[in-house]
């Protein structure tokens, strides 16, 4: 993602996969209510409301969440007064544009000496310890009270919230060793921790020019974490104490939410449904039975995972290539970090059936490393295997995309006193429903019987497909949930004249009518220029002037209902 030549001319896709879209951010970020904005002096940004401002001009930024730290230290002045929690808190409703771009604001509680920083989002109020009057003013410096490094009374509290939660900051080598290390796992504290930084920084940097290299690696503390047993994501912090947000480098927090939405943002983060990628604009979908990342299942079946990766465009004006993916898996609790249980090189796709037995609990989770050297932790994936039903001898179930649709297979070795099957398909892996009937072949044999059926109609991106036998008394009984990719169809995107003088035209080919936003960004990634208009289903033109632009390269991008649905560049002269 680093080279500087120039390709005019792309295609994207425009339906993200697991039904859920991708934004990228980071929570993790301090302004002068703590000991951010370093630079105030020369950036002219003090508070959240300006710092929101400046990230939602950053390139590959849809959120951004500032959390102050929670205490003062009249010393180095590192924490805020309890005042400006909720004035914090005002700045990130205003700021805040549902669709557009989302803006939190949180605390980060605790001491690095006494255990360890712990990001906190979802508290109305905040929570400390310094008590009486002091640096902070005439009163109590919190709002609800927590003794200095009392983590045992922090998490119920988090916990008696339902939309708050956690997540560990710079896990350090000697940070947090209580609660992973000489601890006994907590469920207490599993429930309100939803994550653990894998990276974080630069917090000092000052650049922002996205030239940073890849921040300080804490695989070790995410790996410790998942062997004890807690439920955890990777997150990709960056701690900025500077005027920096979103431009150090070009990790982020990918989470996968229905919409832009502060609720829906948030809910991703207390689910796990997010991943660590230093790569800006890598979408990864990371299933096991139809579920996604993040969840817990209990499932009657071995587990079928699957991994599709979509990394949309780097400077070159093409997808960074992917050295190797691989599958991790561990025992939650067990003290032994997860190894790899498959990987294959060279390919942005990954599909591997794991054998289980009757009580097997597992951890999965993804590494994906692309040929720059950029990496992708997912969040894990935790499996129960259950009591399995003995069903007809299914030989194969499988599908592929074909001219007229979805062509789904399978076959059978025997079949004793089966009715019928029931093909049926879903859009998140997890909610069924019926779109076809097929009777049996052999309603009593041992011989082998194929099966075959087309879904004329499925959607677009990802569909999963079981079956669902149903014998002569009523039982039910389900394959296994195999999932498909149909064709997405794309947008097409290319600018005329290039290099460009005065007026600049957009050419645009869609599939379907669609309400745009386009943003330009200069080459350091700042948004300089926003204009919007209609592209209708077939070829579109838009125009926009860029005569007041100074000389340079630029970066085109189009949005759809907060979405990045397409992205090209161009050169002023």
């Amino acid at each position: 993602m680093r080279s500087t030549i120039v390709i005019f001319f792309l295609v994207f896709t425009l339906s993200a996969h697991c039904q859920f879209n991708f934004y990228f951010g980071n929570i993790h970020a301090h302004t002068s209510y703590s000991d951010g904005n370093k630079d105030s002096a020369s950036s002219g940004c003090f508070y959240p409301g300006q710092d929101f401002y400046f990230a939602k001009s950053s390139y590959h930024m849809d959120y951004l969440g500032i959390s102050e730290h929670n205490h003062y230290n009249a010393t180095n002045n590192p924490g805020m007064h309890v005042a400006d929690y909720s004035k914090g808190l005002y700045q990130a409703d205003t700021a805040n544009v549902d669709g557009s771009f989302v803006c939190m604001f949180g605390f980060e509680w605790g001491v690095i000496s006494g255990g360890g920083h712990v990001v906190t989002y979802g508290m109305p109020s905040l929570i400390g310890w310094e008590t009486g009057t002091g640096a902070w003013g005439s009163t109590n410096n919190y709002d609800i009270f927590c003794a200095k490094s009392d983590y045992i009374s922090f998490w119920p509290i988090i916990n008696s919230y339902p939309t708050a939660f956690c997540t560990l900051a710079h896990p350090q080598s000697l940070d947090y060793n209580d609660l992973l290390g000489t601890l006994a796992y907590s469920a207490i504290a599993d429930n309100a921790i939803a994550g653990v930084a894998i990276r974080s920084g630069s917090a000092i940097s000052l650049t922002t020019d996205y030239s940073d290299v890849a921040p300080t690696l804490y695989e070790s503390s995410y790996l410790k974490a998942l062997a004890r047993g807690y439920h955890m994501g990777p997150t990709a912090d960056h701690d900025n104490h500077y005027t920096t947000f979103g431009r150090t480098n070009h990790t982020r927090t990918v989470a996968l939410a229905t919409t832009l939405k502060r609720d829906s943002i948030m809910s991703a983060y207390k689910a796990m449904r997010y991943y660590a990628s230093d790569d800006w604009d890598a979408e990864v979908n990371f299933t096991i039975n139809g579920s996604c990342m993040g969840t817990s299942i209990n499932t009657n079946l071995n587990s079928t995972v699957s991994v599709n990766i979509v990394d949309v465009m780097n400077n070159v004006g093409a997808a960074d290539p992917i050295n190797k993916i691989e599958l991790y898996y561990g025992i939650p609790g067990s003290g032994f970090n997860a190894t790899i249980l498959s990987s294959n090189t060279g390919t942005n796709t990954l599909t591997y059936v794991h054998p289980t037995a009757i009580g097997d609990e597992f951890y999965y989770f993804v590494k994906i490393t692309e040929t720059d050297g950029d990496i992708i932790w997912t969040s894990p994936i935790w499996v129960t295997r259950t009591l399995t039903i003995i069903p007809i001898d299914l030989i194969s179930f499988s599908g592929k995309e074909i001219k007229e649709g979805i062509g789904l297979t399978w076959a059978t070795a025997q079949e004793l006193a089966v009715n019928y099957f029931d093909v049926e398909r879903s859009l998140d892996g997890q909610h069924f429903s019926s779109i076809g009937r097929v009777a049996s072949g052999h309603q009593n044999s041992s011989i082998r019987t194929d099966y075959e059926m087309i879904d004329k109609q499925p959607a677009a991106g990802l569909n999963y497909y079981r079956l669902k036998e149903v014998d002569i008394t009523g039982r039910i009984i389900y394959s296994n949930i195999i999932a498909i990719n149909k064709y997405i169809p794309q947008l097409l995107v290319s600018v005329y004249p290039n290099p460009v003088h005065g007026l600049l035209s957009v050419k645009c080919t869609a599939p379907s009518d669609l309400l745009i936003l386009a943003k330009i960004y200069n080459s350091d990634g700042h948004e300089i220029k926003t204009f919007s208009g209609q592209i209708m289903a077939g070829q579109s033109i838009l125009k926009t002037s860029v005569a007041d632009l100074p000389a340079g390269l630029y970066f085109l991008n189009l949005f759809d209902n907060g979405k990045r649905i397409g992205e090209t560049v161009f050169i002023k002269k």
